[in-house]
């Protein structure tokens, strides 16, 4: 199984090779939804001009309470055609995610991270977000940590930058 995810990954460049820049490293990845359904980050990501994509885990408190905020600005980023995407940690239960869901009223689309992604990606913890465009490549830096007031903030350049 670890192989097959693996190779249902694409990086232009191992994660592994950067210090923390990630700006314009494409990704591309298969996951499940939390029905089960297998789903493409290239579909995802294509929708939108940029997807914000937030790691996090039923387990951590953070994660959880970030939730509601996360939705306003996915309401909010749809106006600009960006979206929110919640990539659900591998240790994650997904039947606790599916009841945080419908609890919190997220209609945002959450996936369960393949486990391989984790050896790719560099994160020191949950919840870190990052911001892709419609290729998968990402745009910036993460933003580790529930910092809700940085997410919306650091969308509006990145905009202006995919839209040269």
């Amino acid at each position: 199984l670890t192989d097959r995810i693996r190779e249902s990954m694409t990086f232009s460049v191992p994660f592994n090779e950067y210090s923390g820049k990630m700006d314009g490293t494409v990704i591309r990845f298969t996951a499940t939804d939390l029905e089960g359904n297998p789903v493409s980050s290239e579909e995802i990501f294509a929708q939108h001009e940029i997807t914000m994509v937030n790691l996090w885990a039923t387990w951590c408190g953070p994660c959880v309470g970030e939730l509601g905020e996360l939705q306003k600005i996915h309401t909010r980023f749809q106006k600009k055609d960006c979206a929110v995407l919640g990539l659900l940690t591998a240790d994650s239960d997904p039947g606790s995610a599916q009841d945080l869901m419908k609890e919190n009223g997220i209609t945002y689309q959450v996936v369960t991270a393949p486990e391989q992604f984790y050896s790719y990606f560099p994160y020191e913890g949950v919840p870190t977000s990052f911001y892709v465009d419609r290729n998968g490549a990402f745009l910036g830096t993460k933003i580790t940590g529930a910092q809700t007031d940085l997410y919306e903030s650091a969308l509006e350049p990145l905009l202006e930058k995919v839209k040269k």
